[in-house]
């Protein structure tokens, strides 16, 4: 066989064993064909956990893509990144579910002006839980006698953080924001978390609240070094934050604590990956596909992903899911 024929077989064989390939989608290249305008995700602070939280999901939708449409940029936090995506100026973004559910609201506390009804949820991933650290010798329906003169002290956190948003809105449900306590004679204390648990350790507190992932160091520490248990939220109340504020019901499990021999009752505030009603739904499909299958990546871009669930993506949406996440979900059983 001359030099010609050889080069003629050896190039029907190539793209006889390509179209094969095609055909039962063996092409690595095949999943890549694809194209889509580009698309920003706006995040958190890259020294923060939404930040490689966004870039794990949108390396992971990137993937099927030509081009690596979707790019990871910091972002403004809870409040700032709906008000990025409503407005058109970003396509994905994080925030807590209370911050956006007032976004999509508006004419609100948080967001005064109309709100941003195009805002559509894709994927809850790892919540945060609130915590109210009572010390042994307070009494657990403290709360309760607030109106009837009981004077607490209490630490809330950093003004403007989601924990002093968190404390404030149970403590409304009692009758009392903060301006009303301190008028009261309660000592309402606003900083940092590290100098509260010194101050809880210190007796200075008497209450130690924290929204925060669970067995983290700051309550651990609370709890090692003052006597004291976890809150367990009475029902009519964390019914209220429910359908106020769009937090989601959870119970601490039995043994997170030292001491704590049955779950307690809680709340969780949700982190939502969120989109807009005009993203199509082959993209969010995508995303959610990737992030219920690909476990392992998530845990390695953030560990909290560790006491989360892929069952949990669809949990606590507090504005309308996007059609192509519910794609996936009703596929799954999960909706």
């Amino acid at each position: 066989m001359d030099f010609k024929k050889r080069l003629t077989t050896q190039l029907m064989v190539a793209v006889g064993a390509s179209l094969v390939l095609a055909a039962f989608g063996g092409m690595p290249a095949q999943a890549a064909s694809k194209t889509h305008k580009a698309a920003t995700f706006i995040s958190g602070g890259p020294t923060g956990t939404w930040y490689p939280t966004a870039a794990a999901a949108s390396e992971m939708v990137n993937k099927h893509y030509e081009g690596q449409p979707i790019t990871t940029i910091p972002g403004k936090g809870a409040i700032g990144n709906p008000l990025s995506v409503g407005a058109g100026k970003a396509e994905f973004g994080l925030s807590y579910g209370p911050f956006l559910k007032l976004a999509y609201q508006g004419n609100n506390e948080v967001f005064k002006n109309k709100g941003f009804k195009n805002l559509r949820a894709v994927a809850n991933v790892v919540a945060n839980t609130v915590h109210i650290v009572m010390a042994s010798d307070v009494s657990a329906d403290v709360f309760s006698k607030l109106k009837g003169g009981k004077k607490i002290n209490i630490g809330v956190g950093q003004k403007g953080s989601s924990n002093h948003f968190a404390i404030e809105k149970i403590l409304m449900e009692y009758g009392f924001n903060y301006k009303q306590l301190r008028a009261q004679g309660s000592h309402v204390v606003e900083g940092a978390q590290q100098g509260q648990v010194a101050a809880f350790q210190n007796r200075q507190l008497d209450i130690y609240t924290n929204t925060v992932g669970m067995n983290s160091n700051d309550l651990r520490q609370a709890l090692t070094a003052r006597k004291g248990h976890v809150l367990s939220i009475p029902d009519p109340i964390r019914d209220k934050m429910v359908s106020k504020w769009g937090y989601v019901p959870f119970s601490i499990p039995a043994g997170t604590y030292d001491g704590q021999d049955k779950p307690v009752k809680s709340l969780n505030l949700s982190t939502v990956i969120f989109t807009s009603a005009d993203m199509d739904d082959e993209i969010v499909y995508f995303m959610v596909k990737e992030m219920a299958e690909n476990h392992d990546r998530l845990i390695a871009a953030y560990a909290g992903f560790k006491r989360w669930k892929p069952e949990d993506l669809p949990v606590g949406h507090p504005v309308p899911t996007h059609p192509g996440a519910i794609k996936y979900y009703k596929e799954r059983g999960w909706m």
